[in-house]
């Protein structure tokens, strides 16, 4: 149904009598109660991974994750709850790895930035000690999920970068490039500086994790120039002072 033959029939006064209209009326009433049928059997579900989350009780909060799955495999609130509970609550290497491999690979098959910026997340958050996780896999899987988010969204797009980049800049920097995890917080920065359309909770979410960052990765930056001599004393100061002014 387009706007064009509904408009016509609002302003003659005539729409709601429609049968369009009465259409219309149905098709949302269906739609709402299918949501509410569908909604039902989850919210015992999620009331008990409240509570059990609330209480730092990890294996019922697993048990109710993994019930919720069961009618929401694609959910991914979900499945971003499961990984974390799995590698960094319980750290269940056996069961949490293949847990995380699958995330993986659906975000890439799916090619969703918000999926893959999940999985990201969960291997290279700096809230969570990775220490236990296989290296070399932990980076691999990382290359991937930073290679395909940057092909999806790539700087010189008009994406937003504000909600993706700050993981993969976090990949960056711990596999050592930090000049490239600056640009990407620079640029995870400037996209939400730039969005118009986004409410300030939001934006205060996304900015302070990110500014933080920023300051991390610079400061370490002007730290390492002084050691290796390619920054007088005076430049590491006004660099790390610019910084702390920025945050």
């Amino acid at each position: 149904m387009q706007l064009n033959d509904v408009l016509p029939k609002v302003l003659q006064g005539v729409w709601r009598t429609s049968e369009e209209a009465k259409a219309a009326d149905a098709k949302r009433i269906e739609q709402n109660q299918r949501v509410a049928r569908e909604l039902t059997p989850t919210s015992p579900i999620y009331a008990k991974l409240r509570a059990a989350l609330w209480a730092k009780d990890w294996t019922t909060a697993l048990s109710a994750v993994q019930e919720g799955l069961v009618l929401m495999p694609d959910e991914i609130d979900l499945r971003e709850i499961h990984v974390n509970l799995l590698l960094h609550k319980i750290r269940d290497l056996r069961a949490g790895l293949p847990v995380m491999r699958q995330l993986v690979r659906d975000a890439i098959d799916k090619g969703s930035e918000e999926l893959m910026t999940v999985a990201l997340t969960q291997l290279f958050d700096p809230a969570n000690d990775a220490s236990h996780l296989p290296l070399a896999e932990r980076f691999a899987m990382g290359r991937d999920l930073a290679e395909h988010i940057l092909w999806l969204n790539p700087p010189q797009a008009d994406g937003y970068k504000f909600r993706s980049y700050g993981a993969i800049a976090e990949y960056y920097y711990e596999s050592g490039n930090k000049e490239r995890a600056i640009e990407l917080i620079e640029l995870a920065l400037t996209s939400l500086s730039d969005s118009k359309l986004i409410q300030e909770e939001e934006r205060q979410y996304y900015v302070r994790p990110l500014i933080q960052a920023l300051a991390k990765y610079s400061t370490e930056k002007a730290l390492e120039a002084l050691l290796f001599g390619s920054a007088s004393p005076p430049k590491l100061r006004a660099s790390i002072q610019t910084r702390e002014n920025d945050a």
